[in-house]
């Protein structure tokens, strides 16, 4: 009989507690308790990740956000020193959750992005992308995130600035340049502590509107987000679905916010035989949801890698059509045909003296010096100032191995690299030392390379890297550069 009592008294207590709970969110709902901070905290949290990777026998801690509901999550580059580690999602303790391992399937290191994969079951629930493009200075933020590895933490705030230049010269100095393409932040005064970055930057309707990436630890109240613009200018570079899988689709989408726009057909490809036209809204992939250019790379990661057709629903003039397409083949770059007994080490320089905001055309500028540099730096470029001038580099890159690899072009000022005559890099502009880097399929050989830069006055930077899969990015080594007699 005590047994049976006890059962019941749990049973009644454990009713009761629960009835409490749900008259204590009734009645938080009913009262100015739960305010527009409160519902966009619980609109977000089930789609918020810390994140945890072992380094050196230490355990680094960071945060991400699910964007995907197959687990892809955005964050940090630097919060992930592996590819490889532990998440727990949203804010139960994590003794009610058992740690699910990741797997990072994408990164560009030069803006400090990354797209990592939860390998648990899904789907997962997710926090939508907003925009930053139309952003408002003073209206509340709200920051999510892992600080000092305790799990979920929320703090709120405001946006202090809407397009701030983090790292850069003095207002006033700036005024000085006529053409700047530094990039810009979203600076916020909620709390941001370290275990924070790669977490959200929510706006009051839980839409993420920036990545947590960094803080000034001398002032106070001074946080950084990349703008989740940024994400999707640079998605197709993060994930680079067509290129790693081997296969294309033969259509271009424009990458920016909204909905998923064909902007480009190729000629002769998958698409162009699906009469896939540009201005065509793709709206589903498979019946995947496709709302914005993120969902578009994360869904042809997924297809792509099983070479399953494609079924998509597209909006086209107002009028709903479905297609379905097939990927085809995606060829390596060819190489070029050169007799190599014809090649010297190293690249052939052209020195043009001047003051740039930009790379000339050099079509029309005359060489004031000339000569061959061993690799593609400044060191051995002779030159009588160590400000104001432009240099063209090129030659040819020999590439040993066929297959995926990636250039790196980091410069201060502005830089371009061409392959086999098309424009690879765009990294014009005054700016401090910054990377822009490319993954492409090469095949073995001979590749024309070109490097073109321009240097103003103050800090001078020239580095050309390359890369394979899982490997460091190095400089390009002399042994792989030479120019025509």
């Amino acid at each position: 009989m005590k047994s049976v009592n006890a059962v019941m008294l749990a049973a009644i207590a454990m009713k009761m507690s629960l009835c409490s709970v749900c008259s204590a969110q009734e009645a938080a709902a009913g009262s100015g308790r739960e305010t527009p901070i409160v519902r966009a905290i619980q609109k977000s949290t089930a789609g918020i990740v810390s994140l945890f990777v072992v380094r050196e026998g230490a355990i680094v801690s960071g945060s991400g956000t699910i964007i995907h509901p197959a687990g892809f999550v955005l964050t940090n580059n630097h919060v992930l020193p592996s590819d490889e580690g532990f998440a727990l999602i949203g804010s139960s303790l994590p003794n009610s959750q058992k740690p699910i391992q990741f797997q990072t399937i994408g990164r560009y290191p030069e803006r400090d992005l990354a797209i990592v994969r939860l390998l648990g079951d899904g789907p997962w629930q997710t926090v939508t992308p907003g925009r930053s493009h139309d952003l408002m200075n003073g209206e509340t933020v709200i920051v999510a995130g892992n600080p000092g590895g305790r799990g979920l933490v929320f703090t709120s705030g405001i946006v202090s600035s809407n397009a701030v230049l983090a790292g850069a010269p003095n207002a006033l100095v700036m005024t000085n340049y006529q053409i700047d393409r530094r990039p810009r932040f979203i600076q916020f005064d909620a709390a941001s502590n370290g275990g924070n970055s790669g977490g959200p930057l929510l706006n009051i309707d839980g839409e993420v509107i920036g990545v947590v990436s960094e803080k000034i630890f001398q002032e106070q109240n001074v946080g950084f987000a990349i703008p989740i613009d940024t994400v999707y200018q640079l998605i197709e570079d993060i994930i680079e679905a067509e290129l790693r899988s081997g296969f294309t689709t033969g259509i271009r989408i424009r990458n920016q916010g909204g909905p998923v726009i064909v902007s480009e057909v190729e000629a002769d490809s998958a698409a162009s035989d699906a009469r896939i036209e540009p201005g065509d809204i793709v709206t589903a992939v498979n019946d995947l949801s496709t709302r914005n250019v993120i969902d578009w790379y994360l869904n042809l990661r997924q297809i792509l890698s099983t070479d399953a057709p494609l079924k998509l629903n597209i909006q086209r003039s107002g009028v709903e059509i479905t297609a379905s397409i097939r990927a085809t083949k995606r060829p390596d770059e060819a190489a070029t045909a050169i007799d190599k007994t014809k090649l010297q080490p190293g690249l052939n320089y052209e020195l043009f003296p001047g003051q740039y905001s930009l790379l000339p055309d050099f079509a029309q500028l005359n060489a004031a010096s000339s000569g061959v540099t061993t690799s593609v730096s400044l060191a051995e470029v002779k030159r009588e100032s160590n400000d104001y001038y432009a240099v063209t580099m090129s030659g040819y890159l020999h590439v040993e191995t066929e297959g995926l690899i990636r250039l790196t072009l980091i410069s201060d000022d502005g830089s371009k690299a061409f392959l086999n005559d098309r424009l690879l890099i765009d990294n014009d502009g005054n700016h401090p030392p910054t990377g822009v880097g490319e993954w492409l399929r090469l095949s073995k050989g001979m590749h024309r390379i070109r490097i073109e830069y321009f240097q103003g006055n103050g800090g001078a930077e020239l580095d050309f890297r390359w890369q394979r899969e899982n490997e460091e990015a190095r400089p390009v080594p002399a042994s792989h550069l030479f120019h025509a007699e």
